[in-house]
């Protein structure tokens, strides 16, 4: 493991195609379990693996696209599990990623949220 520091926009992409797979690990405070972090997505634009929080809200978004490994962020054993696994299953991690690659490209993203915030300015305008 490798402590890169501050790395900019350009750098996380390179990162991030190195990279075996992404963790987003928040502890179930009440401001974290119905978050929806950037990183997730991050990591699933990036076509890697996500390894997550198992808050009820991310396992809906991660699986539900199959591109994810849902744990308890407070045990240290499943995370470290999970981390094994996608290092010794290697083509069904890529599957994963890929997974989470296409639900960005077919479902998270700018293009298609934009009309559903655009409906609900649309609605509210009308009461």
């Amino acid at each position: 493991m490798e402590a890169l520091g501050f790395v900019n926009r350009a750098g996380v992409k390179t990162v991030a195609t190195r990279s075996m797979g992404g963790l987003v690990l928040f502890h179930p405070e009440p401001n974290h379990i119905n978050a929806q972090p950037n990183k997730i997505f991050e990591y699933m634009s990036a076509g890697i693996p996500v390894i997550a929080s198992n808050f009820p809200l991310w396992k809906e978004i991660v699986e539900g696209t199959k591109c994810d490994i849902c744990v308890d962020p407070l045990n240290p054993k499943e995370i470290a599990d999970a981390i094994r696994w996608v290092i010794e299953h290697t083509r069904e991690a890529q599957a994963m990623g890929q997974n989470g690659r296409h639900a960005v490209v077919d479902k998270y993203n700018w293009e298609r949220e934009s009309k559903k915030l655009l409906m609900l300015y649309e609605e509210s305008f009308k009461q």
